[in-house]
């Protein structure tokens, strides 16, 4: 069953505006674009989130994996929503889902696991705790369709 209406009232919404170079020859956007678009949703929804918390200046946050779900197709048009928000919190690392809607309905989940890591070392370590409350009150359940 589909939790759908439990992410909307969570997730932050971000509205995305197509490009026409962003389709295939089979008129809808290229799968490949569809990363590049997550990647812009990702980095506007921890720009509002991070307003007041962010990592250390001796932290840095780095993608490690992502997965991608295509449950239907993406076509070029103005109405372009993707939802983010995080669905599970780890000790050195925590996953941002996203949810690409077009005309109320889901069309693409990714899932991307971010690691907090050591500027100084390269090794993974725990996030200050500003910043982890700041993903706690973006939490929610992950996505099932």
């Amino acid at each position: 069953m589909s939790n759908l209406e439990q992410i909307l009232k969570l997730a932050t919404p971000i509205n995305l505006q197509l490009r026409w170079s962003d389709q295939d020859p089979n008129r809808h956007v290229n799968n490949a674009n569809i990363g590049t678009l997550f990647e812009e949703a990702r980095i506007r929804a921890r720009s509002i989130w991070n307003a007041d918390a962010s990592p250390d200046t001796d932290e840095k946050v780095l993608v490690r994996a992502q997965n991608t779900t295509f449950d239907r197709e993406v076509h070029y048009a103005a109405d372009t929503t993707i939802w983010v928000w995080i669905s599970k919190i780890g000790r050195t690392s925590h996953v941002v889902s996203h949810l690409l809607i077009q005309d109320h309905t889901p069309c693409v989940h990714m899932e991307v696991t971010v690691v907090t890591i050591d500027a100084n070392t390269g090794k993974p370590k725990v996030p200050n705790e500003a910043y982890r409350q700041q993903l706690e009150v973006h939490s929610g359940p992950g996505y099932s369709a």
